[in-house]
């Protein structure tokens, strides 16, 4: 009996401190996140039909956040697979696969969708899909979840894999 009595005020210790976390600690969880997905995308779709030859994955960010950062600690750990360009002041980049864009409007959408027509353009929220771009992170269920607009991915040429849809959000035109 005693033993039950302190399992369960451990369990109820561990759930009280749960949900006192700070939510710093939880943004910090969804930073990490973002950034595994941003690099998993890639390993998740095909570019074969697109033409572009290149024996790196080229991951390209147009901020320098802790989203950024981390994926670029990730990148550079697999250095024979990837690099990472900081497309910051007039950089930029030959290829890009993946496009990590956090704040955009629709006309730097459109112009970031012509300077690299085979990259996958990820960003935020339902309303960086909405104008025009192909892969957002959204909240579903308090947890961090890829939004994809298939019609928007279909004009890169880019082929993603179905593990990716699998756990994706689909957006046709308005809707989740």
């Amino acid at each position: 009996m005693m033993h039950s009595k302190s399992l369960y005020l451990k369990h109820f210790i561990l759930a009280i401190g749960l949900c006192l976390l700070p939510p710093l600690a939880w943004s910090k969880v969804d930073e990490d996140l973002k950034a595994v997905y941003l690099f998993r995308f890639a390993l998740l779709a095909d570019w074969s039909g697109t033409g572009i030859n290149s024996e790196y994955i080229e991951y390209c960010v147009t901020s320098n956040s802790e989203v950024t950062k981390r994926l670029q600690s990730i990148v550079e750990s697999k250095s024979d697979l990837a690099r990472f360009h900081l497309l910051l002041s007039g950089h930029s980049a030959e290829t890009c696969h993946i496009l990590f864009v956090e704040q955009a409007n629709v006309g730097q959408i459109v112009q970031l969708k012509q300077q690299y027509p085979h990259a996958l353009l990820v960003g935020d929220g339902v309303d960086f899909i909405a104008s025009g771009g192909m892969i957002a992170f959204i909240k579903v269920r308090n947890r961090i979840r890829p939004l994809i607009a298939r019609a928007n991915v279909r004009q890169t040429g880019v082929r993603l894999r179905s593990q990716l849809l699998e756990v994706s959000e689909l957006y046709n035109g308005g809707e989740v």
